[in-house]
């Protein structure tokens, strides 16, 4: 068998998944959790689980506030959908694929954390080629939400995303098939992401089209956390601290430029190496 998980995370952190996520204090309450979503799930119906280690399976307990039924769930569509979207995942999986979409670098995140602990995601979808495929966009996204999970920190303390629509492609746009947005629609019952919130920024007549596409597939929980701005990003900043955010965005971190090289660095790692989803 392989070596069991053990918690070694700050007290801080321990006492957030205590309280927000109910988690074990003790290890071997975790362990008996994440025993009982192994041997719950369906392998006959979705195929051998892509990985069985007690830190996978710790994201979806995580990610579901360690109800049995919920996290079955979410592990099981999170197979299903790999499925459904091979050629996707293939992608995902093969990170050399997509190798001119990464290096783009629409999408990069903060240096820092927000005050709640989470990650920032941020999108720049103005810097996209417009002849980009919209599924190696996805999976550009669904590589970027993966490697965040590696940090336990995030799977506990969830996500924040800013999108900036300055300069997004109509052309890109008119790609954004039904298809597409109903794919992105399954993930969000399949990814093991916690997204405290979706910040949408000089979103303009582009926003409304691609909300009009995506809508009908986002939950009502996700629909209620995007917060749109306009070009009044200081009313961001108290959902964001301005210390993590770019000068252009009214804040005292990094410039994207900078941010970008460094997410493209962490990325294009996995083009060295096999990185099984």
């Amino acid at each position: 068998m392989e070596e069991r998980y053990h918690f070694t995370l700050s007290d801080e952190l321990l006492e957030k998944a205590v309280k927000e996520l109910h988690e074990p204090r003790d290890d071997e309450g975790r362990w008996e959790a994440i025993d009982k979503l192994r041997e719950s799930y369906d392998s006959e119906k979705y195929g051998p689980l892509i990985r069985s280690d007690d830190a996978f399976l710790l994201r979806f307990l995580r990610a579901k506030k360690f109800s049995q039924e919920k996290s079955l769930n979410m592990l099981q569509n999170y197979h299903k959908v790999q499925k459904q979207y091979k050629d996707v995942f293939v992608k995902v999986s093969n990170p050399a694929l997509i190798r001119p979409i990464v290096e783009q670098g629409a999408l990069l995140m903060l240096d820092g954390n927000t005050k709640q602990g989470a990650c920032c995601l941020f999108y720049r979808t103005g810097l996209l080629d417009p002849n980009a495929d919209p599924w190696d966009l996805t999976a550009y996204g669904i590589m970027c939400m993966e490697k965040m999970l590696e940090n336990e920190q995030y799977q506990i303390c969830g996500m924040e995303i800013i999108e900036d629509f300055a300069d997004f492609s109509l052309t890109l746009l008119a790609k954004m098939s039904t298809s597409v947005s109903k794919m992105k629609g399954a993930m969000q019952d399949a990814m093991p992401c916690r997204i405290r919130g979706i910040h949408i920024l000089n979103e303009g007549t582009v926003f409304d089209l691609l909300m009009a596409i995506a809508r009908p597939f986002m939950r009502k929980k996700i629909l209620d956390r995007i917060h749109v701005y306009g070009a009044k990003y200081e009313l961001m900043h108290k959902h964001i601290s301005p210390a993590i955010l770019p000068p252009y965005l009214g804040g005292t971190g990094p410039e994207p430029s900078v941010l970008s090289e460094k997410w493209i660095d962490i990325l294009t790692e996995e083009m060295t190496q096999d990185t099984p989803l």
